[in-house]
C-alpha cells in the first residue's frame, strides 16, 4: 500500500462545516488531515494500492457521510491549485 495526498476544499464553515467535515473523516477511519485554512482547503492522507482507489475511497466517503454538498475534490489534473485563483 502506498499513501496519497488528496485535496478537498470547504464550502461552509462554523459548526455545521466542522460536523460534516468530522462525518467524512469517520467515514474514511479517520486518517491523516491537515485543518482547513483560510480558503477552506485541506488535505487528506489516504492509504491504497493506487490513486484511483484513494479517490474512489474519499468520493465512497463523501457519499457515505452526506458531505458530498458540502466538500468538494480541489485538485484538477490539468489545472493544480486552480481553486487559489479566484478570491473566496
Amino acid at each position: 500500500m502506498s499513501e496519497f495526498s488528496i485535496g478537498f476544499r470547504e464550502e461552509i464553515g462554523g459548526e455545521h462545516g466542522v460536523e460534516v467535515r468530522k462525518a467524512f473523516l469517520e467515514a474514511l477511519g479517520n486518517p491523516p488531515a491537515t485543518g482547513p485554512d483560510e480558503t477552506g482547503t485541506f488535505e487528506i492522507t489516504i492509504e491504497a494500492d493506487t490513486i484511483d482507489d484513494a479517490l474512489l475511497a474519499a468520493w465512497n466517503a463523501l457519499a457515505a457521510s452526506g458531505a458530498e454538498d458540502y466538500i468538494l475534490f480541489i485538485e484538477h489534473p490539468k489545472l493544480p491549485e486552480h481553486w487559489r485563483r479566484l478570491p473566496r
